[in-house]
């Protein structure tokens, strides 16, 4: 099973992705103006990025659980004609048959049924920012199983296939299962490779992801570690769980997220699908207290505190690093 599992995450990634690249094609074109016609480009690519996901798994797996970030009740109460027909439109265009608001609203409610192992986890979009200044966004498909993420794809149609080279082109599709490795390969098509965390051991090389939003973690508190652990590499701030396809594939070696106010607990929908590719990778992921992120309890990571990636060399620096600059 697990070759399909893959297999329809991956085909349910990239549908979604056009569905997002197909909004911004339609949308206005300068952050200016995209700020005029408010949320409604991420509000359709939103649900027609559910949808498109869950049309792949409830075709495959239809007794399969679902934790998805969507609800189609809003969608019906406020689409409106005009939104109606820009959902179905791009949705019909991206799966290559037309549809109705209502096939869409079923596909978005797709929860499947009590009593399997596995539960897929799903962002529709996960930083939705980043969508509307045209930045990084990832589309985030997480498979857990019993609990314990098991699988994980991450569609990023903006990272860079080669850094080194731009003319490579955007889009980069990661993948990973349990016990199977971490994989990257182009959005557009090709051949999937492996990617490995980087080596670095040495604070002084040892660079770092934060979140672009300031209300998404503890600015300070980041600068803080990096100042208590000797981290000499840098800081870059980059949207959404492409930082976990960052770490993966060894283009930083931290990534730290702690909390934006002491109640915060984090989506599991944020961070299934990265944690999977970034272990598989030969990553390290826990909690800012080093204890594993727990996926038992509900849509909430409630019994975690923050959440660090690294590449596993640099992890327990981090941790004391993080006590240190907690006790400031």
């Amino acid at each position: 099973m697990i070759p399909d599992l893959l297999a329809v995450a991956r085909r349910a990634a990239r549908a979604a992705a056009a569905v997002c690249l197909a909004v911004l094609d339609e949308s206005p074109p300068t952050p200016d103006a995209m700020a005029k016609v408010g949320k409604e480009p991420v509000t359709i690519a939103d649900y027609g990025s559910q949808a498109v996901v869950l049309r792949e798994v409830a075709a495959a797996f239809p007794d399969h659980a679902v934790i998805a970030e969507e609800g189609a009740e809003h969608l019906l109460a406020s689409a409106g004609d005009e939104g109606a027909r820009r959902i179905t439109g791009v949705v019909g265009r991206v799966i290559g048959e037309p549809v109705t608001l209502e096939q869409v609203a079923a596909w978005i409610d797709h929860d499947g049924g009590p009593g399997t192992p596995y539960t897929w986890v799903i962002d529709p979009i996960d930083g939705t920012k980043g969508f509307l200044r045209r930045e990084q966004f990832a589309v985030a498909i997480g498979l857990l199983r019993d609990g314990i993420v098991h699988a994980g794809v991450l569609a990023c149609p903006h990272l860079d296939v080669d850094p080194a080279d731009p003319s490579a082109g955007r889009g980069v599709l990661f993948s990973a299962v349990a016990g199977g490795g971490a994989f990257a390969e182009p959005l557009a098509g090709g051949e999937p490779a492996p990617v490995r965390v980087s080596q670095a051991a040495d604070p002084g090389g040892v660079r770092v992801l934060g979140s672009v939003e300031s209300a998404h973690g503890d600015p300070a508190l980041v600068t803080a570690v990096i100042e208590e652990a000797g981290l000499g590499g840098g800081m870059v701030r980059l949207d959404s769980q492409v930082k976990y396809g960052a770490v993966a594939s060894g283009l930083a070696e931290v990534y730290l997220r702690p909390r934006s106010r002491p109640d915060y607990r984090e989506n599991i929908w944020d961070h299934a699908a990265g944690v999977a590719v970034v272990t598989e990778a030969g990553g390290r992921v826990t909690d800012l207290d080093g204890e594993p992120l727990d996926f038992t309890l509900g849509p909430k990571l409630t019994a975690n505190r923050g959440v660090l990636a690294t590449n596993g060399a640099v992890h327990d620096l981090l941790l004391e690093g993080l006590v240190r600059a907690e006790g400031r």
